[in-house]
């Protein structure tokens, strides 16, 4: 009887430490928020100053789980800190301090999706603090491991540039293969975000020509369109690395070898095709991977690249057919006249009508267009030797339209002034 008693007394004892343990972690919970609240009204109406700096560190002492905000606000006054340090000795320690924020904030929040390690990356890099090699390792790990962080066009440049750096200097132990399996893995990642910043891009650009942007609009397409230029700049550089340091006779079998696994990967026959275009690696793979790429993504370039390949085969008909339709999906109406003009230009002397045709249809993308122009002329100079008629006003009429439409070319675009002018004084 009374060990039954005795063990009923353990149990409630024990309930009523666990109730005491939760009430306690209660009134810590509430009173961390309250604390945190008026830390964050405190910041708002207070500089960067040493006092700010001492009361967030015993805030994160006291209170290192209870939000993100302790970290975050942190990491703002220790960059200011690092900002305001005018000497080296005075910026190490801070710099220090905000590495271990970083680790910190991982810890209590492992979930928090702030890229973390490519900061730290970046503050080291930024400070010309650390060895290259510790920089890149932050980077290499942050890109297996918060990779739908790494978007920052600067941080995609520096990590392929201290690749190729460590590769060159023989800082690294991987292989040339390993090394351009990795080129391709950045590149894939910067030709993700910039297809999602042009997208961004043109969409609100078709949308502005209809209807007022709202001012949050506006914003969204001024920072799509610095971060599809900034990522462009990067594959370029992207480009030019890799090719210091492979050539056709590396590339091509290094593609091929890739090619079964990425066959139905659109991103990845872009970049090979371009990448192989822009190298002059002209082989029976290059048409391989753009045919397959036109099949499975016919873009205005895919089209292009085929109208190319064709054109090269002499197969006039099919190169008419893919430049027309690269031409039709351009949105860039420089681009969409040009093309429209190379397919005027392909049609030729041999098909006046058709030539004429597409040549308009460049001017009606772009009035200012004065190629066309100048082309149309000569088409017209060159009907006048199939068109022999004993009427001399008929075929001085001719040949006023021929001048007249060569000097329209100089009108809409002044750099062509002087040979419209020209080629207008010979007609007359």
């Amino acid at each position: 009887m009374n060990k039954k008693i005795s063990s009923s007394n353990r149990s409630f004892a024990f309930v009523f430490a666990l109730l005491g343990f939760s009430f306690a972690a209660i009134a810590q919970n509430s009173e961390c928020k309250n604390k945190i609240v008026a830390f964050e009204e405190f910041v708002q109406s207070n500089s960067y100053d040493q006092t700010l700096y001492s009361r967030w560190k015993e805030l994160k002492q006291q209170c290192p789980t209870e939000s993100e905000s302790v970290y975050l606000i942190g990491e703002k006054i220790l960059n200011q800190k690092i900002d305001q340090a005018n000497t080296a000795e005075e910026k190490n320690p801070m710099i220090s301090d905000l590495m271990s924020v970083y680790d910190e904030h991982d810890k209590a929040f492992p979930n928090n999706k702030k890229g973390n390690r490519i900061s730290k990356a970046l503050l080291l890099y930024d400070n010309k603090t650390g060895s290259s090699k510790e920089i890149f390792a932050f980077l290499d790990k942050a890109f297996k491991m918060d990779n739908s962080e790494f978007t920052n066009p600067n941080v995609l440049n520096i990590y392929s540039e201290l690749l190729v750096s460590q590769y060159q200097k023989k800082e690294t132990e991987l292989t040339l293969e390993q090394v351009l399996e990795k080129l391709d893995e950045i590149s894939e990642k910067a030709q993700s975000e910039l297809k999602k910043s042009s997208l961004v891009k043109e969409n609100l650009s078709l949308k502005a020509q209809t209807e007022k942007l709202t001012s949050q609009e506006q914003s969204n397409l001024q920072n799509a369109k610095v971060s599809a230029n900034e990522l462009t700049l990067v594959m370029e550089n992207l480009s030019a690395r890799t090719d210091k340091l492979a050539n056709c006779e590396i590339l091509v079998p290094f593609y091929q070898k890739n090619f079964d696994k990425n066959a139905e990967n659109a991103l990845w026959l872009e970049r090979v095709s371009d990448r192989l275009d822009a190298k002059k690696c002209k082989s029976d793979f290059y048409i391989k991977v753009s045919e397959k790429l036109y099949a499975l993504s016919p873009s205005a370039k895919a089209a292009y690249n085929m109208g190319i390949i064709s054109r090269n085969a002499k197969n006039k008909p099919q190169t008419i057919e893919h430049f027309t339709k690269s031409a039709e999906l351009q949105t860039d109406i420089n681009k969409k006249a040009e093309l429209y003009y190379l397919v005027a230009t392909t049609y030729g002397y041999g098909d006046k009508v058709k030539a004429r045709e597409f040549a308009k249809k460049a001017l009606e993308v772009k009035p200012a267009f004065g190629k066309s122009y100048i082309f149309i002329s000569q088409l017209y100079a060159n009907s006048m030797k199939e068109c022999v008629s004993d009427n001399a006003f008929e075929s001085k009429a001719l040949y006023w339209l021929a001048a007249e439409t060569a000097k329209k070319a100089g009108t809409v675009e002044p750099i062509l002034k002087k040979s419209a002018d020209d080629l207008a004084a010979k007609l007359h």
